[in-house]
């Protein structure tokens, strides 16, 4: 019922040919996936029992770009899912756990709107950092502001009719976006 966001970004000055992505440990953190929807085996930390919401999920985007001595620009965005920072207290939920994995599919929907940005930028090698750091502040801003407005007319989930109006523009909004699902490595000519 409640989130949290985290914010990981990095800049490759100077990327060798090789993948973005950097060693992570499989058991701790999910990437978001068309085909694989959360359970509550994922939410592996334990409940806050002083906390008044029934579950917490931990989500952030994980993106990387750069361009290589080749001229080419690669960039790589991964929404995430924290499993050692996100709890419930109530694993019997099928309605709950819908309204955590919309969570995280808000974040992959930020996350594609992320890709699409770095897809569509004009000369990106050409493009100065400051501008692309005020595009992610941007893009960071408008996830933080659809969480928080996500909870508040669904009510952590608790309003059901809303819920459903929410997962259905969730859904739309994905859709609209298909063109620019989770890519392990995007590269691009100058």
């Amino acid at each position: 019922m409640k989130y949290i966001t985290y914010i990981l970004f990095a800049l490759i000055n100077s990327m060798p040919d090789q993948t973005l992505l950097h060693e992570r440990n499989a058991s701790d953190e999910l990437d978001w996936c068309e085909f694989r929807r959360l359970t509550w085996t994922d939410f592996k930390a334990q409940p806050d029992k002083y906390s008044f919401f029934s579950a917490v999920s931990a989500t952030y985007i994980e993106e990387q770009h750069g361009c290589s001595e080749d001229g080419s620009f690669k960039y790589s965005v991964k929404a995430v899912f924290v499993k050692n920072e996100s709890w419930s207290a109530n694993i019997c939920s099928p309605d709950l756990l819908q309204h955590e994995q919309s969570h995280f599919d808000l974040t992959e929907y930020c996350a594609r709107k992320l890709r699409k940005r770095f897809h569509d930028l004009q000369n990106p090698c050409q493009v100065q950092e400051e501008t692309i750091r005020s595009m992610l502040d941007s893009l960071y801003y408008e996830l933080e502001t659809t969480h928080q407005l996500y909870d508040q007319y669904t009510l952590h989930g608790l309003k059901k009719d809303n819920q459903i109006i929410w997962n259905d523009i969730i859904a739309k909004c994905l859709y609209e976006l298909k063109d620019f699902t989770c890519e392990s490595e995007t590269i691009r000519q100058k």
